[in-house]
């Protein structure tokens, strides 16, 4: 007769609680997800200062409805990259932007949260209303979002998120973007300890550029 196997069960649930930690720590996602196009390309973005309302290409959203991004324009939006079949560590990215959108209610802000594909040939709508059910965010100001794949490495370029391919596995940093009410970045949540709060602190404007008066 076979033995249980609960022990093993045990151990190896609480290998991976240890795992998650030290990924958690280490800052990306790792997330067990083959990719069909391995290889395809990464996003090496640093932030380039210029504005993500400015892409004029429309994104669809989990409703199938075609959305432009400069519709948020004025608004101020979190804006983070993900794709709806991360699983594991990436759990523990939706709950920091969780905590980000419990911060903004208890301080009875209206934030735009904005969340883009980093693998659009897998987010169809279907696939980001069943991970938006699965977390519990129904409330009207989340907002999921797929583009191209061209559409998507300017995205990270701009948002200066990096995302790669490790034995046909998509990796991501994590990045939680507020950006100003024209579409640039104006502060960001890099690790998992970053306090949420200082995301929500209201965004200003940029700096004019300096002066280069001429003296005669």
């Amino acid at each position: 007769m076979t033995r249980p196997l609960r022990p093993a069960v045990a151990r190896l649930r609480r290998a991976m609680a240890v795992l998650a930690g030290a990924l958690a720590l280490a800052g990306p996602c790792a997330c067990a997800h083959a990719a069909e196009g391995a290889g395809m390309g990464t996003g090496t973005g640093t932030g380039t200062g210029a504005s993500l309302f400015a892409m004029p290409e429309p994104w669809v959203d989990e409703n199938g409805e075609r959305v432009s991004l400069s519709r948020w324009r004025g608004q101020s939006p979190v804006v983070a990259m993900e794709y709806s079949a991360c699983r594991f560590v990436c759990s523990l990215y939706w709950r920091r932007l969780v905590a980000v959108h419990a911060e903004a209610d208890r301080r009875g802000m209206d934030v735009p949260f904005v969340i883009l594909s980093i693998d659009p040939e897998h987010d169809s709508p279907g696939a980001w209303r069943e991970y938006r059910q699965a977390r519990g965010l129904v409330r009207g100001n989340w907002h999921f979002l797929t583009g191209t794949r061209a559409m998507t490495t300017r995205a990270a370029a701009l948002l200066g998120v990096h995302w790669w391919y490790d034995e046909g596995h998509l990796m991501h940093d994590f990045l939680i973007v507020r950006l100003d009410a024209a579409g640039r970045i104006a502060d960001v949540l890099s690790t998992y300890d970053d306090p949420v709060g200082r995301l929500l602190s209201r965004p200003q404007p940029p700096a004019p550029p300096a002066s280069s008066a001429h003296h005669s």
